[in-house]
């Protein structure tokens, strides 16, 4: 089975401009793909699939038009293309709503994609991570990856930035128990159990709320397209991460806990 591990990043300041210019490279790729298959079915009605458009990658290389360090990186970001088109041909032949594939922002664009470990990033024995053209950058490692990496993903989080193994191992089942529990999830309370246990509801939303409130009256007051409204913006985010965590933090306790 395929395990994901996700550590926190702690690149210097000249990284994090590496990285972001990374990142930048990477959505500015993403668009003209997108734009060269909508030209070329406007103008001749021809259809354009990855194949096509990774055979242009080591020409535009050789001409300085790829900013993007690792190739593989090119290559994983129209797969992506790819992926998107796909989702938008089924979603037509299911008779949803299409959704055509839209252009991508450079923030909200928030990760590239290594597809082969060890080809432009690899985990050291000192715990740090070198990064193509970033060097090494320092790692928390709150756990060790277990099983064979696979990918690695690097992703942007508002002011944070984190690294993503993908790792191919077995699994290991729990031992036999003959214990059980029923579970009721309620709306007052979290859950009842069927010994009588109620689980209260942390309410990490409404406990955030004031802050979250004075974050978003500061973002309305700002005009659209400052860059004090960008900052007021990366605060309502910073905001919403944090319940997002306590809840996330909250869910993976409580069912560890039952199933132990």
């Amino acid at each position: 089975m395929r395990f994901a591990y996700k550590y926190r990043l702690y690149p210097t300041k000249a990284q994090v401009q590496f990285l972001e210019n990374q990142l930048h490279e990477a959505c500015e790729l993403y668009n003209a793909a997108l734009q060269e298959r909508r030209d070329a079915w406007k103008a001749c009605r021809k259809s354009i699939n990855y194949y096509d458009q990774a055979n242009q990658l080591k020409s535009m290389r050789a001409e300085g038009l790829l900013g993007l360090v690792n190739f593989s990186c090119c290559q994983d970001v129209l797969r992506r293309l790819d992926k998107t088109f796909q989702a938008f041909f089924a979603r037509v032949r299911r008779g949803e709503k299409p959704g055509f594939p839209r252009f991508r922002s450079f923030r909200r664009y928030d990760s590239i994609t290594f597809p082969s470990y060890g080809d432009g990033c690899r985990l050291l024995d000192d715990g740090k991570l070198r990064i193509q053209g970033a060097g090494l950058v320092k790692v928390k490692l709150h756990r060790p990856v277990e099983g064979q990496i696979k990918t690695v993903a690097i992703k942007r989080d508002i002011n944070h930035w984190y690294v993503c193994f993908s790792a191919e191992r077995d699994t290991v089942p729990l031992p036999e128990s003959s214990e059980d529990i029923g579970i009721d999830v309620g709306l007052d309370g979290f859950a009842g159990l069927s010994n009588g246990r109620e689980i209260d509801n942390p309410r990490h939303f409404k406990r955030g709320l004031a802050h979250l409130v004075r974050a978003q009256r500061r973002l309305s007051r700002r005009k659209r397209g400052s860059r004090r409204r960008r900052k007021a913006a990366a605060l309502v985010a910073k905001a919403h991460r944090k319940i997002r965590n306590q809840r996330a933090a909250f869910h993976h306790h409580l069912s560890r806990w039952l199933v132990e």
